[in-house]
């Protein structure tokens, strides 16, 4: 016999925690009377009448069936967990890659662990020099409370993220860069569920979370959605002379600008509002929106890096 669903299980479960005494007799309940002729339709076979008699035997087919109990589903756990109680992990909510996040420490803060305990052995430093940690959330958080971490910045492209110290900085932003936590904001290989519950946990902490995106709608748009997240690197020209970036040579993307009408329409949404859920955003970010739509700007971050750009900070909102 199949495994039963989520929602077959969620369907009981809502049931036997109210002992209720007959359910809607819809296709759910229909496939599970079918599957194990347990309560008893009215003639009409719009309900369902289950006694208490019958949800101790729902509860006791499910467990066999599933490995779980109706009166206590936790489906907001690791496979790893879940593998524990059930012959499906797949129950799990919390997918292998949910439940990790791939971060870099400012070279500032590697030097300093060769004279501190924070690390126990020689290869786990040389782990940390040579690239990137894919941690658990629970281990990073930990990590950001031992070294005491209080500027966060996130990326929004992989390449971007292994090559952010080869970016120039103003000399305002470099103290920033120079003892940050580095957060790779995940795609692909990487799932962003777990920066989502990383970002989630680190409230308490209250670091200053910083996004570096590309110069475009799509980019705007993960900064100011990106819990806790208060200012964006952008290039300084964008707030000191935005013609003569716009100037370089093979830069600007306009065709890629034209590709993102969701993220545009978003942006245009938070001009017309002003502010969103009582958020008052700055001027300069203001102005970036509408700089960015009159010119149809698109400059990606691998641009920045590759015409040594000088990046500096702009606050989205205090």
């Amino acid at each position: 016999m199949a495994s039963l669903s989520q929602s077959q299980l969620q369907l009981m479960a809502r049931a036997a925690k109210q002992l209720l005494p007959r359910v809607t007799f819809n296709a759910g309940w229909k496939k599970l009377y079918q599957l194990w002729q347990i309560g008893e339709p009215d003639g009409a076979e719009k309900y369902l009448y289950l006694t208490h008699k019958d949800y101790a035997l729902l509860r006791e087919m499910a467990q066999n069936n599933s490995g779980l109990d109706i009166l206590a589903l936790d489906f907001d756990v690791p496979r790893q967990q879940m593998s524990q109680l059930s012959a499906n992990e797949k129950y799990a909510n919390i997918s292998p890659d949910a439940d990790y996040v791939l971060i870099k420490l400012a070279p500032n803060i590697v030097q300093s662990l060769f004279s501190t305990s924070a690390v126990d052995s020689v290869v786990e430093v040389l782990t940390v020099l040579g690239s990137s940690l894919r941690l658990k959330v629970d281990a990073a958080v930990a990590l950001c409370q031992q070294l005491k971490i209080t500027q966060l910045i996130v990326v929004e492209n992989l390449d971007s993220f292994d090559n952010l110290f080869a970016y120039s900085f103003t000399p305002e932003l470099q103290p920033i860069i120079d003892n940050c936590m580095v957060l790779y904001r995940g795609s692909h290989d990487y799932s962003p569920a777990g920066r989502k519950h990383f970002l989630h946990l680190i409230a308490a902490l209250k670091l200053d979370v910083i996004a570096f995106t590309d110069l475009d709608p799509a980019g705007l748009m993960i900064a100011n959605t990106l819990e806790h997240c208060h200012s964006m690197i952008v290039p300084q020209w964008v707030l000191e002379a935005p013609d003569k970036l716009l100037a370089i040579s093979q830069i600007n993307s306009v065709s890629d600008f034209d590709k993102q009408h969701k993220q545009s329409a978003y942006l245009n949404n938070i001009l017309s509002q002003g502010t969103v859920a009582s958020v008052v955003f700055t001027p300069q970010w203001v102005s970036l929106i509408q700089w960015l739509s009159r010119n149809r700007v698109s400059i990606k971050q691998q641009h920045m890096l590759a015409k040594s750009l000088s990046l500096s900070l702009l606050k989205i909102h205090s």
